[in-house]
């Protein structure tokens, strides 16, 4: 949604009904074909998230459902809840005299409908913090609970709103536009691109919602408010009972890995076949062309060879094509190390590697700090390419070594 549907809800508001050379359809056709398709999807995310829920009680893993709880289980949670989340909540109401805040992308959010005998209708959102964990694990005997932040606090939610009566609730999420693209104007010789692509990233988070998502019911008049507000068409809403953002399932996966004892709820860890013992990729490279395929093969006997390289006497210079970095990127390490040895290092750095471009552009920063030259993609395109070139000069003559990927 925040790239593809992003794109052609851009497209529409051009109004120009170019057709698409793939499908043979507008932008609004195609997004009005979309929408049917990912009320199924969902529909099918649902019933495997139900059953995935089942599967995990019959293995000592039960989901809190906190429309039946005990009073003990009332008692525990609803202490934890005044302790550790209600002093970090940030509740905001919308009224005549607030305004609507800004919802950021694909966070999730508690919104209620209010009534107070003196001000009428209103509405409270409450914002989902970041600071609490997804999910929180806890024992009831035997048994390990696992609770979502977002469903403990639409449980508790009237607390916080004690001043007025909660008539309708729900948990929402939004998704934004997230397609950014360099106008021609952009490319100006006199500005630096990685500011331009930084001011960009600056819009992204404040650009148009293409998606709301809600749990579990959604009352009509709440959906019609923020329908609204964000000015979202009525079929790209969509109600759901898996989790709003299934990233949470990753930190249960990782709970139970942890527990031990549940290696049959896992597929064997996939690992890249390592090179043998005393392996030199750039004593090797040197005699002959060698062939490695990632992710079945390790890419340390590259990092190794760009070490060695930026260490080597002959050597005189590496240039090499940057697309998506790490956050702790070995290969760019190298470099750095290579340009610290004196080495002349040129690193094309591709600043439009979508959703890493804050990461790609903060270590071009750091790429120039240690004396590398470092220059951007092509107006027209983005550069993918993975290549590297290792230049020495041995006995007089010119010799190279290349990588292509």
């Amino acid at each position: 949604f925040m790239v593809r549907v992003g794109s052609l809800y851009d497209q529409t508001l051009l109004k120009n009904n170019k057709t698409d050379n793939v499908t043979h359809m507008t932008a609004a056709e195609q997004i009005a074909a979309i929408t049917p398709r990912v009320a199924e999807l969902q529909a099918k995310c649902d019933k495997y998230f139900q059953h995935l829920v089942t599967a995990l009680a019959a293995e000592g893993y039960r989901k809190v459902d906190f429309a039946k709880l005990s009073k003990p289980q009332e008692h525990f949670w609803k202490t934890y809840f005044q302790r550790e989340m209600f002093p970090l909540l940030s509740p905001q109401i919308v009224d005549s005299r607030h305004p609507f805040p800004f919802l950021n992308n694909k966070d999730i959010y508690y919104i209620a409908q209010l009534h107070t005998k003196n001000e009428g209708v209103s509405y409270g959102i409450v914002p989902v913090s970041s600071q609490f964990e997804r999910v929180l694990f806890v024992k009831d005997g035997e048994t390990a609970c696992f609770a979502l932040v977002e469903e403990l606090i639409a449980h508790y939610a009237a607390t916080i709103f004690s001043a007025s009566t909660v008539t309708k609730q729900c948990l929402f999420r939004v998704t934004r536009n997230a397609d950014i693209t360099v106008d021609e104007g952009m490319m100006d010789h006199d500005v630096d691109f990685r500011d331009v692509m930084s001011e960009l990233l600056k819009k992204r988070r404040k650009l148009a919602a293409v998606r709301l998502q809600f749990w579990p019911d959604a009352p009509q008049e709440i959906v019609k408010f923020l329908r609204d507000k964000l000015v979202v068409p009525a079929d790209r809403c969509y109600t759901q009972t898996s989790p709003l953002d299934s990233g949470a399932l990753f930190k249960l996966a990782g709970r139970i890995s942890g527990d031990g004892g549940h290696t049959e709820l896992f597929y064997p860890t996939a690992r890249p076949m390592q090179a043998p013992a005393g392996y030199d990729l750039y004593t090797e490279v040197r005699k002959h062309d060698v062939l490695l395929a990632y992710l079945y093969q390790s890419i340390r006997p590259f990092i190794k060879m760009l070490l060695r390289a930026g260490a080597d006497p002959d050597v005189v210079s590496i240039k090499m094509t940057l697309y998506r970095m790490a956050s702790d990127s070995q290969i760019v390490n190298a470099l750095i190390a290579a340009a610290e040895n004196g080495k002349e290092v040129v690193a094309m750095v591709e600043l439009r590697a979508r959703f890493d471009e804050q990461n790609n552009i903060d270590w071009s920063k750091q790429l120039e700090d240690a004396g590398c030259t470092v220059f951007y993609g092509f107006d027209d395109y983005k550069v993918h390419s993975k290549l590297t070139l290792i230049t020495s000069r041995v006995n007089g003559q010119y010799k190279y070594l290349t990588q292509i990927g």
